[in-house]
């Protein structure tokens, strides 16, 4: 059994909710379509709902059981203000900001995940390293007495 047919396997006996933020690209939804014909793992897309839809229309992708949220039409966008300003406030972070900020799609999917709405999230399809980070960083934190972090850019997971 190759490495990533262990993975997958062992994915599938423990199935986990997974947001991606990326939603508006097209490897993102090619990437869901695979994720949901084989089974291993529920997933959670950020962006607008109908752009969404027509794009994986117009490559013939089935997003059938995929939740689709957009930041601001969600009803859980003014708790995820007031916990993300409540993280910051101490760094500086004004209610106006966080108000802005949680409209961006990798830091409403942190927040999910930090709220237990999600168990995981994966970017860096369109965002830098950085921009997947920094919201990481600021909304999960590391773990105590961990001062630094780890990030993996995995190449052979386009050929899932």
């Amino acid at each position: 059994m190759s490495f990533i047919e262990n993975i997958k396997l062992r994915a599938k006996s423990n199935i986990k909710t997974i947001v991606l933020p990326e939603a508006n690209d097209i490897r993102t939804l090619e990437a869901t379509n695979i994720v949901l014909n084989e089974g291993y793992a529920k997933v959670i897309l950020i962006g607008n709902e109908n752009e969404v839809l027509e794009q994986a229309k117009t490559k013939n992708l089935s997003l059938n059981g995929v939740q689709i949220i957009e930041p601001n039409k969600s009803p859980d966008y003014e708790e995820y203000v007031e916990k993300f300003y409540e993280l910051r406030k101490a760094k500086g972070m004004t209610l106006e900001n966080a108000k802005k900020t949680i409209l961006d799609p990798v830091y409403f999917g942190m927040m999910m995940v930090k709220l237990g709405k999600a168990d995981g999230l994966v970017s860096g399809a369109a965002h830098s390293t950085a921009d997947t980070l920094r919201p990481a960083l600021q909304i999960l934190k590391t773990a105590p007495r961990n001062k630094t972090c780890f990030c993996i850019f995995c190449n052979v997971c386009s050929r899932l």
